[in-house]
């Protein structure tokens, strides 16, 4: 079985190129889809960065889970959404530069 940071790294980088189609015009049914999964990986991969002392790190995950949180959604305009799913994606993809020391689990 794979260790936490590979799935982790797995879910931030799929994170980081459905935010970046996001960008364009999609179904509201992807954004809803979007919604679920970035804030599934966000979640998940603070947890794995907060488990290894890497808390800064754990914070921005923790807030784009925040952001992104599809039980209740925050209803923004379609250019500061696009600013923000940006935004997003470069944190997502940075983060797959950090790697976390192995938890003795």
């Amino acid at each position: 079985m794979k260790n936490d940071n590979e799935i982790s790294s797995f879910f931030r980088l799929i994170s980081g190129i459905l935010l970046i189609l996001a960008i364009g015009y999609q179904a509201s049914t992807y954004y809803v889809f979007l919604r679920w999964i970035v804030c599934g990986s966000s979640i998940y991969s603070g947890w794995v960065f907060f488990k290894t002392d890497k808390s800064n790190w754990s914070w921005f995950l923790f807030i784009i889970g925040i952001v992104f949180n599809p039980i209740m959604p925050l209803y923004l305009d379609k250019l500061l959404w696009q600013m923000i799913d940006i935004f997003s994606a470069v944190l997502m993809f940075m983060s797959l530069k950090v790697i976390p020391k192995k938890t003795n689990e």
